[in-house]
């Protein structure tokens, strides 16, 4: 199939395409297998993970066990990010121009803004916790810090807290100051750097523990097979959910990939080999904190602050704060960006879609979204419950129903082979609607909680067999002058193979 340059712009319609949303050049697809693995560090070693982790110690689960259902975790996510970005490297388009062979050239605007809105939420908060950090290291560095402004408040933050804020969230825009291109770089040195930290955390660890045997001797409270089975298998869905969004829209990294070989070494790299040394850390640490403190401490920024050390605690969460900005532009900033271009190419680029998306993130005012987090984290969790059946859809869609092969013409035409019925695929917006249903249904009848503790499991499995299901039952109606053009470009294909 031939790739769309960005120079053919004009053959494609204008509503549908600009120069963000094409597919990437051959040259400019530089991203090696270091590449990928350094933004898995990036988005693994952070504040936020370490408390997901930290959390299943405190939880009753035992180091060995954290240890399992992490393993466990990454290799299923690892198995759906290089499913689902495999097309992303194969035809260099994005997650939001992908998701039209499925949704349909405009029904790909529901998914897209579904992952939009959740990222920019995420965001805003993400960013506000990593400020606290900030916040911590400005106080130890310089006392002063948390006085100025007195009693000055701003819609409920002080001016140190607003003023961490603002510096945290203005790194971001340095980040993507080149796009793709410099975010690559940044990662580069932030994923890595985070192991001064964690080597450091290690070293205390095991050294005031009296070693690593006394630390992983601990039980935890599910001490048989059958006791720790179903538990065991909702903290994997668990771990999993954290990064279901990035299996949505890893195409739109993949497709600065070098090689399909580069994106899938580099994603087993960068994921369950740097997850599971990560968690080894983590778990060493918070099971520690248990013998020296009496009691599990599974936040980093918490742990430290038990140290009679400020200047080494500063240093330390402020390296902890900067790593965290490379998970949230990439799970929360680079796909809202593309999303917004998709739903208005004519007026929004990528760079521009970066901007709306800081503003919008901004304009959450993610401090007092916190102040009743059991509901804002609640909702999120349901709209990102709806995400994994999504994510079924769109590997069913590629692997079984294309076969791995795309048109990439009628992926930027209204009058091509992914218009369905007005631009609509029905089918793809059934499946995730019934799978979403079943999946999440757990959240609102407590007899079926079960079943909302292994959502995304569920959602992907039935929204991937209903997508096929649908599709064979009442295929789309295809067109004699498509099916002529696929005659001539099986014929092209014949044509260069035998050359």
């Amino acid at each position: 199939m031939a790739i769309i340059e960005p120079k053919q712009v004009e053959e494609v319609n204008n509503s549908l395409s600009n120069d963000d949303l094409l597919p990437v050049p051959k040259e400019e697809r530089t991203w090696k297998t270091q590449n990928f693995a350094s933004m898995w560090m990036g988005v693994i070693n952070n504040i936020p993970t370490y408390a997901a982790i930290g959390g299943l110690v405190v939880l009753g689960f035992s180091p060995l066990q954290v240890i399992g259902i992490v393993l466990l975790a990454s290799l299923i996510l690892y198995g759906a990010l290089a499913l689902n970005g495999h097309a992303g490297s194969k035809y260099g388009i994005p997650f939001p121009v992908l998701a039209r062979t499925s949704f349909g050239v405009l029904g790909a605007n529901v998914p897209a803004l579904l992952r939009g809105i959740v990222a920019i939420v995420w965001l805003g908060i993400q960013a506000y916790s990593g400020s606290a950090a900030f916040n911590i290291a400005f106080t130890l560095l310089w006392p002063g810090w948390a006085k100025l402004g007195g009693d000055w408040s701003f819609i409920g933050i002080n001016l140190p807290g607003l003023l961490s804020f603002l510096i945290f969230w203005g790194i971001h825009f340095l980040i993507l100051k080149r796009g793709m291109e410099s975010l690559k770089k940044f990662q580069a040195y932030a994923g890595p750097i985070v192991y001064i930290v964690l080597i450091g955390i290690l070293w205390w660890a095991i050294d005031s523990s009296r070693g690593l045997k006394v630390i992983f001797s601990q039980p935890g409270k599910y001490e048989t097979f059958g006791s720790a089975l179903f538990p065991f298998i909702a903290a994997v869905a668990g771990i999993i959910g954290i990064w279901s969004t990035l299996i949505l829209n890893i195409p739109d990294f993949t497709r600065f990939a070098r090689s399909q070989k580069d994106q899938i070494k580099g994603q087993l790299y960068g994921l369950p080999v740097t997850f599971t040394i990560f968690t080894f850390v983590t778990v060493t640490a918070t099971a520690a904190s248990t013998i020296v403190f009496g009691k599990p401490i599974g936040d980093i920024i918490v742990l430290l602050q038990q140290f009679d050390r400020p200047i080494v605690i500063a240093i330390a969460a402020i390296i902890l704060a900067v790593a965290t900005i490379t998970v949230n532009v990439i799970a929360n900033l680079v796909s809202p960006a593309y999303d917004l271009a998709n739903l208005f190419p004519k007026y929004i680029t990528f760079k521009r879609g970066f901007y709306l998306t800081m503003l919008a993130a901004l304009f959450t005012v993610p401090w007092k979204l916190i102040e009743n987090a059991e509901t804002i984290f609640t909702m999120l969790n349901l709209i990102g419950g709806a995400l994994g059946p999504i994510a079924g859809v769109m590997i069913a869609d590629y692997y079984i129903i294309r076969k791995r092969k795309l048109s990439v013409a009628d992926i930027y035409t209204l009058n091509g082979e992914y218009r369905y019925y007005k631009g609509y695929n029905y089918r793809a917006f059934a499946a995730t609607l019934v799978s979403g249903v079943i999946a999440l249904i757990g959240a609102f009848v407590p007899s079926l909680k079960a079943l909302y503790e292994i959502s995304w499991f569920l959602g992907v499995t039935i929204s991937f067999v209903s997508y096929i299901g649908l599709m064979r039952i009442h295929p789309p109606v295809v067109s004699k002058d498509l099916v002529d053009r696929r005659e001539v470009e099986i014929m092209d294909e014949l044509e260069e193979v035998a050359e």
